[in-house]
């Protein structure tokens, strides 16, 4: 089973891209599941109750719930725990970067100790933001993850987008704890078509991290769909020098474990 494990839904690029282009863009990719995050910057379409509903009929998609750290307090806490023990949503997206917090925040706590009983894995928005938006580069780093990881050693993470910039950064965090996993998204230029000489750079980069963790064991296939082509993501994938082991993790294994899928 192939799976992108970082989509989205919404308003992009000047138009809004619904549930219809992203299938038609899996069944082009050959892809069998998307896990579509939630986020309230995109329009209607892509808040956590609507994207549960569609996935609710739609068994090819699943979706992360979107955490709004200014809004968090009990009774929002209640209602994201609510989501999970409902299995409407299979985890949790913080935009750590986008929202000027650390992950390390003890308001944060209560769904951390949720999530590592119950085995339900959190994202956490690290690297580089979107063009144009004035969050804060310093609550994206990866290194931040690592307080979150060693307080909280049994909850599965992904760190998205690989900290890049950071990616050895990155690949420390995910070395030292054993939990902690990477997806591998918008690693290129968003809205472009992705050329040879992208490539290039990012079989160079992620070898240097694979050097370091020595396995891509603990990767995870996602592009950030519609940022990029679910089939030129692909196609990059397929220039790493992946064993077999490693590419049924990376393109399918490690989120259908860590998701629950």
């Amino acid at each position: 089973m192939t799976v992108d494990c970082h989509t989205h839904l919404g308003d992009a690029d000047g138009r809004i891209y619904g549930p219809d282009d992203l299938l038609r863009s899996m069944d082009a990719a050959g892809i069998d599941l998307s896990v579509i995050i939630a986020e309230r910057t995109s329009g209607e379409l892509s808040t956590t109750e609507n994207l549960a509903a569609l996935a609710a009929k739609q068994p090819r998609f699943k979706v992360l719930a979107d955490v709004n750290f200014e809004a968090l307090d009990v009774g929002e806490i209640n209602t994201l725990v609510g989501w999970l023990e409902s299995g409407r949503v299979v985890g949790l997206k913080f935009y750590t970067g986008y929202e000027e917090y650390y992950a390390s925040n003890e308001k944060l706590f209560p769904l951390y100790e949720y999530c590592q009983e119950h085995g339900k894995p959190v994202m956490f928005h690290t690297g580089a933001l979107e063009r144009a938006n004035r969050g804060l580069l310093k609550y994206s780093h990866p290194l931040t993850i690592d307080e979150v990881a060693h307080k909280f050693p049994a909850l599965r993470i992904v760190i998205a987008h690989m900290g890049n910039p950071w990616l050895l950064d990155c690949g420390a965090v995910m070395a030292k704890n054993e939990h902690v996993y990477a997806d591998v998204s918008a690693f290129f230029d968003e809205f472009k078509p992705i050329t040879p000489e992208d490539v290039e750079i990012f079989v160079k980069r992620l070898s240097d991290v694979r050097l370091f963790l020595g396995s891509y064991e603990k990767f995870l296939f996602g592009t950030d769909w519609p940022l990029y082509e679910q089939a030129e993501y692909l196609a990059a994938m397929d220039a790493l020098p992946l064993t077999a082991r490693e590419r049924a993790l990376v393109m399918g294994g490690n989120a259908q474990s860590l998701f629950g899928l």
